[in-house]
C-alpha cells in the first residue's frame, strides 16, 4: 500500500472517534497527526514497517504503529471496521460537500440522524437544519447550494486527482525555463475531493512556457489561456 492510502485510513479512524466523541481530544488530534506525517513522509511505509521503524515516523506511537501493521497486512484494522459498523455514515460521501467536517457530521448524526448526502439534503430541504444551534438559514442554504455544486460538478477524490495532476506537473518540470513549480489549491491542502486542480509555476519566459504547457499529451481542449 502507499503511504496516503494508509495516512487515508488512519484519518478515518480520527474522524470516526470524533464524531462518536468518546475518547479524549488529544487522541483524536494524534490520528490525524499521525496521518499527516505518513502522507508527507519521505520513505515508503512498507520498507518502515518491515524494519520495525514506524515508531521513527512524527506522531507515531506503539499503538497507531499496530494499525498501521494490521492495515498494511490486510487492507484494514479492526479498529476501523468497529468505528463503521457503530456509527453507519458515510463519511467520505458527507465529507465531499463543501464545508462539511468531523464536528459538523457529529452534530448533524447526534441531533438529526443524518447518515448520507440525501439524509443531509432532505434534512435542509424540511429546514430542520437551521433549528439546531450553532447552524441558521444561511447556513442550511449553504449546505444546499454546496450539495447542488457537488452533483453537478464532477468532482475527484484527492487521489484520482493525484494520478492526474502529479504528470503534468512533472512534464512542466522538464520545460526549460521553469524556475518553480508546486501544486495549489485543494490538492496542496490534501481535501478529500478535489474540483480543480490548480498548478502554480514561475518561469523567465511565461509565454513560451505556456505555449509549451497547452500542447501537452494531457491537453485535449483549450477553453482560454491568460498570463498573471
Amino acid at each position: 500500500m502507499e503511504n496516503k492510502e494508509v495516512a487515508k485510513l488512519i484519518r478515518e479512524i480520527g474522524s470516526f472517534l470524533e464524531i462518536e466523541g468518546k475518547e479524549p481530544r488529544f487522541k483524536v488530534q494524534a490520528y490525524n497527526r499521525a496521518a499527516q506525517s505518513i502522507e508527507t513522509y519521505s520513505e515508503h511505509i512498507e520498507n518502515i514497517a518491515k524494519e520495525n521503524r514506524l515508531e521513527e515516523i512524527p506522531g507515531v506511537g506503539s499503538h497507531i504503529a499496530a494499525k498501521i501493521e494490521e492495515i498494511l497486512e490486510t487492507g484494514t484494522c479492526k479498529k476501523l471496521k468497529e468505528l463503521r459498523k457503530r456509527i453507519p455514515i458515510d463519511l467520505n460521501g458527507l465529507m465531499s460537500i463543501e464545508g462539511i467536517g468531523p464536528r459538523k457530521i457529529k452534530i448533524l448524526y447526534d441531533k438529526l440522524k443524518i447518515k448520507n448526502i440525501e439524509d443531509l439534503k432532505k434534512a435542509a430541504e424540511e429546514h430542520k437544519i437551521q433549528k439546531i444551534k450553532g447552524f441558521a438559514e444561511k447556513s442550511e442554504n449553504e449546505i444546499l447550494d454546496n450539495i447542488e455544486y457537488s452533483f453537478s460538478t464532477r468532482r475527484f477524490f484527492l487521489e484520482e486527482a493525484e494520478k492526474i495532476a502529479f504528470p503534468i506537473r512533472d512534464a512542466l518540470k522538464k520545460i526549460k525555463g521553469v524556475e518553480k513549480i508546486e501544486l495549489a489549491g485543494s490538492l496542496r491542502r490534501r481535501k478529500i475531493t478535489v474540483g480543480d486542480i490548480d498548478i502554480l509555476c514561475v518561469a523567465k519566459d511565461a509565454e513560451k512556457v505556456m505555449e509549451k504547457f497547452v500542447k501537452l499529451s494531457q491537453v485535449e481542449k483549450v477553453l482560454s489561456k491568460d498570463l498573471l
